[in-house]
């Protein structure tokens, strides 16, 4: 007896929470394996002492750099997807899933040769003294190689989720993730390569998933197909840099503001930075998930946007703030309540685990209202309102971290550099709030009309026959 197919997603129709969370489901799945690679990788690395850890954490900045470019054309890809999706204009949502690939990839490659071409003064101007940056180099470069890599695996995953594909963006991620950590086992423990170990088995993963993505689009799947971006589309280049470049802006901020917090660092020794690259890895496992949720929902709230459905627009908004919220404060307090036991997993020295409990106990309360600020964003992307989006981006991305950065470190020392994470996320969230609040008002004053009104608002077209779309 044949199994039952399970039944297409409607965008449109089908009610709100189950449709974030069979959307949001996939995706959690796969950046949980995200999360779960990231754990195996840093235990691996711990073995190697902490000159291995801190290479790890000096390398994020520089590998940002070029994943922000991704995230700025997919999140700008995903918007455009839904809302034309919504309004029925199938050739609209093809052109706009071909320019997020045309934004994102010549970008990347510029900016992955500019770094190969010299990755240890990238470092050193992170504020590695020569022998670190030397000792950090070779996987910095992989590991930025598999980041221009994964820009394909990026806006491949935000235009298939729009459509409503997330289990094929989140069985991709498995399978990449699930081979990463296999690489590592066989390149860092069997082969003894060390970081460099790591920064192939990157490679290799990632490579995995971008022939995955490119075999999907050249099989014509999904409800859109790929078409030239340049002809019959009228102001959707510039529709799409206003949604991606205060997403990419912020994210090139994130990698400058992480650069200043791992120099805030260095001066108390490399066992601060190695701390910091613990505490922020396990605040990055501890947000996948979340941003997995907010992954999905962007694709309901776009929709929703694009069919001009205010109703589902508002209920789609107040779950994700909910389930958000919720789960950044059950999370934050178990992390807080764990700190020395989960960072006893990943530092073998007694002075970089104390200093790794320190630290993941700070970020673990700058973690709790996150949801707050990543629904802001999210709402802001999916509708086209790229000013308030990149308003809450910049401000949790670095500007809201960078004063406290300068002034608390002289102050109160390296507790000072800690306590920066908290007042720069407590500030982001607050900021996050306010707008949805005032959206939210100004939604209640024009009911029936767009609740993003003026030179802000990206136009969208009259509502047809919402598509419907396959998981």
């Amino acid at each position: 007896m044949t199994r039952p197919r399970s039944r297409p997603i409607d965008l449109a129709e089908d009610g709100i929470v189950r449709l974030i969370l069979r959307l949001s489901g996939p995706a959690i799945l796969g950046i949980s394996a995200h999360a779960l690679q990231m754990l195996v990788n840093a235990w691996f690395v711990a073995d190697l002492g902490a000159t291995a850890i801190a290479t790890i954490a000096i390398a994020y900045p520089v590998t940002l750099l070029v994943a922000a470019l991704g995230y700025g054309a997919g999140v700008a890809a995903a918007s455009q997807v839904a809302r034309a999706l919504g309004a029925g204009d199938g050739n609209r949502a093809g052109a706009a899933a071909a320019l997020g690939f045309w934004l994102a990839l010549p970008m990347g490659g510029v900016v992955t040769v500019a770094i190969l071409a010299d990755t240890p003064a990238w470092l050193r101007l992170l504020g590695a003294d020569e022998t670190l940056a030397t000792a950090a180099a070779p996987y910095t470069a992989l590991s930025t190689v598999g980041t221009a890599l994964m820009l394909v695996m990026i806006v491949g995953g935000f235009v298939v989720r729009a459509q409503g594909h997330a289990r094929l963006s989140g069985a991709i991620m498995i399978g990449g993730f699930g081979l990463n950590i296999l690489l590592d086992w066989v390149l860092i423990r069997l082969c003894g390569l060390g970081t460099s170990g790591a920064g192939w088995a990157a490679v290799g993963s990632q490579l995995l998933g971008v022939l995955a993505y490119v075999a999907w689009f050249a099989k014509g799947r999904g409800a859109l197909r790929l078409r030239s971006p340049w002809q019959g589309t009228p102001g959707l280049l510039g529709e799409a840099l206003r949604l991606a470049v205060p997403v990419t802006g912020s994210s090139l901020l994130a990698a400058f503001a992480m650069a200043l917090f791992v120099e805030a660092a260095a001066p108390y020794g490399e066992a601060a930075v190695a701390a910091q690259g613990i505490a922020l890895r396990l605040t990055l496992v501890a947000a996948l998930p979340l941003l997995g949720l907010v992954a999905g929902a962007q694709a309901v709230l776009g929709h929703a946007a694009g069919s001009g459905r205010s109703d589902r627009l508002a209920h789609a908004l107040r779950f994700t703030v909910a389930a958000s919220l919720a789960y950044g404060l059950v999370v934050g307090g178990l992390m807080i309540l764990l700190a020395r036991p989960l960072v006893s997993l990943f530092a073998q020295e007694p002075e970089t685990a104390r200093e790794g409990a320190r630290a993941v106990a700070f970020f673990a309360v700058a973690f709790m209202p996150v949801g707050l600020q990543l629904a802001a964003a999210t709402l802001f992307q999916a509708i086209g309102a790229p000013r308030r989006a990149a308003a809450v981006s910049l401000a949790a991305q670095g500007l809201a971290l960078i004063p406290p950065l300068l002034i608390f470190p002289t102050l109160f020392g390296y507790d000072g550099v800690l306590m920066s994470r908290i007042v720069a996320e407590f500030c982001a969230d607050g900021l996050g709030l306010l707008l949805m609040l005032a959206w939210a008002a100004e939604a209640c004053r024009t009911i029936g009309a767009a609740p993003v009104e003026g030179r802000e608002a990206v136009q969208v077209p009259p509502s047809h026959e919402p598509a419907h779309q396959g998981a």
